[in-house]
Formats: C-alpha cells, sequence, structure tokens
C-alpha cells in the first residue's frame, strides 16, 4: 500500500496525501487497479514468457515503419511473449523486444539504435524523433540540468536531434542492447577513452562525429548555432546496421494490486523542473518542461506509456571531473507510473547485461509494465514529488 507510506525518494504534500488517501477506496473518479498476478518471484528481462491477466481494456497500437497501424483489445487474459510471440488477442504475430506491442511489419530483428540527444536549454527545443523512441533515458549532467539517451528499434525515424555528446552514465544504460549502435557528437577525450574500451568489450557499436559514421551527422544552420544545430540521419544508419535485435530489458503484464490512481508527478532536477501528467484522453502520460508542454518538432505533446521514476547514486565520473555519473546497476527504490496510477517499487539490474527487474516495494510481488514506449528518468532520492490537483490544473491550463 502507498497510503500512510511514503514512497522511497518520494516528497508528498499534504493535498496530495489527502487526494491519494480519497483515491485510495474508489473515490474521486479513479478505476481500483486490477488484481495483480502471482507469480510469487520476480521474472528476470529474459524470461521466454509471462502470463498474465489484465482486466482494464488496454488498446495496443503499433505504427511501425512500414506497416499499417493496428489495434488490439488486451482486455483479457494476455501472454505476452516476451521474446518474439503474443497472444493478445487478435494478434498472433510477433512483438517488438522492447515495447511488447504487435509487430505488424514483422521487423523485430533490426538492431537497435541509441542516439544522445540535447535537453540543456531552450535552445535544444523542440527535439526531433524522441516521439519514436521505444525507450528514453533521462540522466543528470552538470550544471544540474539533464539530457536524453533515445533507443530505436520498433520504428526509426528519419532524423533524430539535437545530436549531442557522449557522457559516462551512457555506457553502462546502454549495456543490455545486444551491441546497438550509439551516435552522438563527439566527447572529451576522458569519455572517449572509456567508450573505445566498451568498443573492444563489444557493448555497441560507435557512430560518431570523429570516427565511423561521419556522414549521417550534420548541421542545421536554421536550428542555431552549435552545438544545438547538430542531427543524426537515422534512417540512413538503420539501413546499413549490423546485428541482431536487443534482448527484452522489461517484463509487460497486467497493473499491481497496490497501484495508487495519480494525476501527476514532478522531478525536481536541480535546475530543472519536469512534469508528468495523465491524459485520460490519450491514456497517456504527457510531459511537461519547466512548466509548458515538452512538443516535438512536429508540434505534438511528447508522451508516454509507462514512466519510470528510478532513484539512483550519482558520483563524478573519473573520466570528466564536472559531469555526475549514474549508477545504474544495483538496486534501489522507484516508481512506476502506468495507466494513471503509481506503483513504489525496487529495481534490480545486477550487471550491464542485464534488463531491468522490478518488485513491488510493499509485497515483494513482481511489477510489469504495459506493453508501449517508456521513458526511464534517473533521479536522485528526495527528487520526486507527487502533484496536488491544484498544480495539476495550472500546468493543463
Amino acid at each position: 500500500m502507498i497510503v500512510g507510506h511514503r514512497l522511497p525518494g518520494l516528497r508528498l504534500s499534504g493535498l496530495a496525501v489527502l487526494g491519494l488517501a480519497v483515491l485510495a477506496v474508489g473515490c474521486g473518479g479513479g478505476e481500483q487497479a486490477a488484481p495483480a498476478p502471482t507469480l510469487g518471484t520476480l521474472a528476470p528481462a529474459t524470461t521466454a514468457e509471462v502470463v498474465t491477466t489484465d482486466t482494464e481494456p488496454v488498446a495496443v497500437t503499433d505504427t511501425s515503419a512500414g506497416g499499417d497501424a493496428a489495434t488490439v483489445d488486451a482486455s483479457t487474459t494476455t501472454t505476452i511473449g516476451l521474446a518474439t510471440t503474443t497472444t493478445i488477442p487478435g494478434w498472433a504475430g510477433p512483438v517488438h523486444p522492447l515495447t511488447g506491442l504487435p509487430a505488424v511489419d514483422g521487423t523485430v530483428d533490426r538492431p537497435a539504435l541509441v542516439v544522445k540527444i540535447g535537453n540543456n536549454d531552450s535552445r535544444s527545443l523542440p527535439q526531433l524523433g524522441l516521439e519514436d523512441a521505444d525507450v528514453v533515458y533521462e540522466v543528470h549532467i552538470e550544471n544540474g540540468v539533464t539530457r536524453f539517451l533515445a533507443v530505436f528499434q520498433s520504428e526509426v525515424p528519419a532524423l533524430v536531434g539535437p545530436v549531442r555528446s557522449a557522457r559516462s552514465s551512457d555506457i553502462d544504460l546502454i549495456g543490455n542492447l545486444n551491441r546497438p549502435s550509439f551516435a552522438y557528437w563527439g566527447s572529451n577525450e576522458g569519455v572517449g577513452a572509456e567508450v573505445e574500451q566498451a568498443i573492444d568489450l563489444g557493448t555497441f557499436v560507435a557512430l560518431t562525429t570523429t570516427g565511423q559514421g561521419q556522414y549521417l551527422f550534420s548541421r542545421d544552420a536554421g536550428r542555431g548555432e552549435a552545438p544545438y544545430n547538430g542531427f543524426f540521419d537515422a534512417g540512413a544508419a538503420a539501413l546499413v546496421a549490423a546485428g541482431s535485435a536487443p534482448d527484452p530489458i522489461f517484463t509487460f503484464g497486467g497493473p499491481s494490486a497496490s497501484a495508487v490512481p495519480v494525476r501527476g508527478v514532478r522531478w525536481n532536477a536541480p535546475s530543472r523542473e519536469i512534469d508528468w501528467v495523465w491524459d485520460h484522453v490519450s491514456a497517456r502520460w504527457l510531459r511537461y518542461h519547466r512548466g509548458v508542454p515538452l512538443v516535438g518538432a512536429d508540434g505534438a505533446h511528447l508522451a508516454a506509456d509507462n514512466v519510470l521514476l528510478l532513484f539512483v547514486d550519482y558520483r563524478m565520473s573519473t573520466a570528466d571531473l564536472l559531469s555526475p555519473q549514474a549508477i545504474s546497476t544495483g538496486s534501489g527504490d522507484g516508481w512506476l507510473l502506468r495507466d494513471g496510477t503509481v506503483t513504489g517499487v525496487i529495481w534490480s539490474r545486477p550487471f550491464i547485461a542485464d534488463g531491468w527487474s522490478l518488485a513491488d516495494d510493499d509485497t515483494g510481488e513482481a511489477v510489469f509494465l504495459r506493453p508501449g514506449r517508456t521513458w526511464v528518468a534517473l533521479a536522485k532520492m528526495g527528487e520526486g514529488e507527487v502533484l496536488d490537483p491544484a498544480e495539476v490544473v495550472e500546468l493543463i491550463g
């Protein structure tokens, strides 16, 4: 249970605590979460198949490049095959490994492509291509701001940007993607040495402005001055990429019995205010950036099906003494947002080659993501809070 219990790393205002207590007993318009599946122990990210029951209707839509959109009803018992198959009613084909969604064009074997995307200040806006990412990591960098690491596999946009330099945190984060291509706009000498070591170990294939794949990078004078105007030809990179599809890094299934309805959450980075608000119309979490909607280059409000707020330790990078480095292995507290609810979790990832496992922080039962696109915020303890209704109303106008 969350009511009466402070989520680790989470600040709850008085109004928010009251709101959660009301919602937990079924008032205020929230729907009670379906019972969680009983699996006994954590389902590792490499599990071949997980059987779950989901009694809440979920529209599963896939718009992979080269295929038509397909919507199926996942309101009955579903079997999510984490490797290649699913028995979601109406779909008997393969699924994308990083989203669990039907692969309507059958392209599940393409390797992952990871691109470092700027988010330093207003000159980085709007980002191009983030809406197509299967997974978006957001990590602290210097000066109290954050930067994105976008993972593309089920769908690859033509262009992505603005592309920025690599950081030490990136190397471990993408170590579980089965040797993806990693695109970034250079690095300092110390991080460059770390990248070379990771390449030698087979962690990823590097595509950068000073090495392999230079022809894939360009600057757009219409987007201002460097380093805020660099873009990457992701479409061309995907055509020549060699390798295999990643293994699943999340498990997908029904909501937790401990999930509590909530309208919005905030990540208070030192120089950045990041909000996620549940939108009942789209049934997704809408992203806000410093109090205004974060929109893509097409003007659409960026959104996610799942938001993972993971509380991790940071240390100063030995390769770049000005840059914090996220420790993304081990275990810690966290917070899963899905289907308009929040669940307190314990995350676990023993080695960089492992996926993310989640357990309910009260019951120890496995916790699953909803099939779809996921944003992962690597926050420090104490940087998260539940928004009260007035704050949500102020955000959405």
